[in-house]
């Protein structure tokens, strides 16, 4: 059987004893929270009655406005099941939860007992600047929380953003967001892509939950978890977090980012890598300077530079990369809209106790300098280096580089080169000056040229290999062949001064000559040696 009301249905006026006795009902159920309001009827402009499976079903049409609690529910049409307080919608269907969260859709079921909301088709939830298009959406009345799958997408307007996932839920209470499965977050400054991300609109922060990566046209971060701030563009990674900018690769256990500043800082078991010069820098503590083009580490630092055939391994408290942008020159003319120009000198500092390892070569001194555009490489205080079997040492020593090998090294003031003769006596060939400057080819020390108060001892053999005696010559300039890193020629340019004593009448105290000082326990034979001073 159906009834059809045509005239236009709206809520009954009731009068003063009538209010009295709802009144009072109101306040029983209050007290009896565990029974559920009734889903009440404010308009439509038709009301029909149903018979469905022995159930009798009102239809509203046109104009619907329904409420439940605080809850205000339009549509075009509806079926509301009275007997168990259920209610199905139809068309334009919109739901007002307070003041500021709207929910739109094609369909709804809605359940008065357990405040559930089913929507389907079409769905929008605007809560504030945001809206979140999707769907299919349920949403819990009691806890309020939205859940969609199926894909959606969230708009952010204030902040810029447009948020994509295949499901999510929605904590309106708290303003929070959950994301599963292929998140992607996007920004005009940035891009966010997650498998599960969390976002907190009142405080502005995402957390990662899962493998997320963030790219901008200055870098890329990738990280498992982590948060970040949209809001002043702080952010925080753990779990194989990394991060590449500027062909530099940022890696650590923790690393904290500030894009505005262009500042990141890496704590614990840190690394850099510099791609365009194949140096890797470790240490416990490591700082990012984006916009600077710079970078620091400290705390058991380790620079590690790679090489066809070899690695260096090099320690220091600190070290640094920087850049410098060097003007070259002003505009050329009056015409030149080219501006000014110049070239960017890229340095790598080690600061206090610096110690190297290579196979064919090792070093200390207290500081070092490696300038990348001239391929030179500073030593500063105290420095001396072991070239196969050759101490070296000077007040300061630079080497510059060619195709990654050594081509030159120079030794300035006080230059000192030691080579023990032989492993069976403490005898050493030993050459002296001012200045020396060395000649490598493969690595290896082939000619020194001793510039100013040139001084020299060595063991010079016969054809049949035995020593002959000690040779000690002294000049101004002086130019020394080396063959299998033993002195096999020396040549002086001015007129030397020199004795050959035979091997016999040596006097010790003769055959060393002034500033020796032999510190063969200073060389590291290893990589972990260069962290022991």
């Amino acid at each position: 059987m159906r009834l059809i009301f045509n005239t236009k249905f709206k809520a009954p006026v009731y009068s003063a004893g009538t209010f009295c006795i709802a009144l009072i009902l109101l306040v029983s159920s209050v007290s009896f929270a565990q029974k559920p309001t009734k889903i009440e009827i404010l308009n439509a402009n038709t009301l029909e009655f149903e018979e469905r499976d022995g159930e009798n079903v009102k239809r509203l049409i046109g104009d619907v406005r329904l409420k439940h609690d605080d809850a205000l529910m339009f549509c075009d049409s509806a079926y509301i099941y009275s007997a168990n307080n259920t209610m199905d919608a139809f068309g334009h269907v919109r739901i007002n939860q307070g003041d500021s969260l709207q929910l739109y859709g094609d369909s709804l079921k809605y359940d008065g007992n357990t405040k559930i909301a089913i929507l389907r088709g079409d769905i929008r939830l605007v809560n504030e600047d945001m809206t979140l298009t999707t769907n299919y959406l349920d949403y819990n009345r009691t806890d309020n929380v939205a859940y969609y799958y199926g894909g959606g997408k969230m708009v952010n307007q204030k902040e810029n953003n447009t948020l994509t996932s295949e499901q999510g839920y929605y904590h309106s209470n708290g303003e929070s967001f959950y994301f599963k499965e292929n998140v992607v977050l996007i920004n005009p400054d940035y891009k966010i892509e997650a498998d599960t991300l969390n976002y907190n609109s009142a405080s502005e922060i995402v957390n990662f939950l899962g493998p997320t990566t963030i790219t901008s046209k200055d870098n890329f971060i990738y990280t498992e978890r982590g948060w970040y701030n949209t809001q002043s563009n702080k952010s925080k990674f753990y779990e194989n977090a990394y991060l590449y900018s500027e062909e530099k690769l940022i890696e650590g256990d923790t690393l904290y980012y500030d894009r505005e500043l262009g500042f990141g800082e890496i704590i614990c078991n840190g690394t850099i890598t510099d791609t365009v010069e194949n140096i890797i820098l470790k240490g416990d503590v490591a700082h990012l300077f984006e916009l600077q083009d710079s970078a620091m580490i400290t705390g058991e630092a380790l620079m590690m530079q790679l090489f066809d055939e070899d690695t260096l391994f090099m320690h220091a408290d600190t070290f640094k990369i920087s850049s410098q942008y060097i003007i070259r020159d002003s505009l050329l003319n009056e015409n030149d809209t080219t501006g000014i120009k110049g070239d960017t000198i890229r340095n790598l500092f080690a600061y206090n106790h610096v110690k190297f390892f290579k196979k064919d070569m090792q070093g200390k001194a207290d500081s070092m300098a490696y300038n990348f555009s001239d391929s030179t490489i500073n030593f500063y205080h105290d420095p001396v280096i072991w070239s196969k079997e050759n101490q070296i040492t000077a007040d300061f020593i630079y080497l510059v580089m060619s195709d990654g090998e050594i081509d030159k090294m120079h030794m300035n003031d006080k230059a000192f080169v030691i080579s023990k003769v032989d492993s069976l006596t403490e005898n050493y060939n030993q050459i002296k000056g001012k200045n020396m400057v060395g000649h490598f080819a493969d690595d290896e020390l082939r000619k020194i040229d001793v510039i100013q108060n040139s001084e020299t001892i060595y063991y010079p053999i016969d054809d049949e290999g035995k020593y002959i005696g000690v040779n000690k010559l002294s000049g101004e300039n002086l130019l020394v062949w080396l063959k299998d890193n033993d002195i096999e020629t020396i040549t002086f340019i001015n007129s030397p001064e020199g004795l050959l004593t035979p091997m016999n009448e040596i006097n010790p105290k003769e055959i060393i000559l002034k500033g020796f000082n032999w510190r063969v326990a200073e060389q590291p034979q290893s990589m972990f040696d260069v962290f022991v001073w």
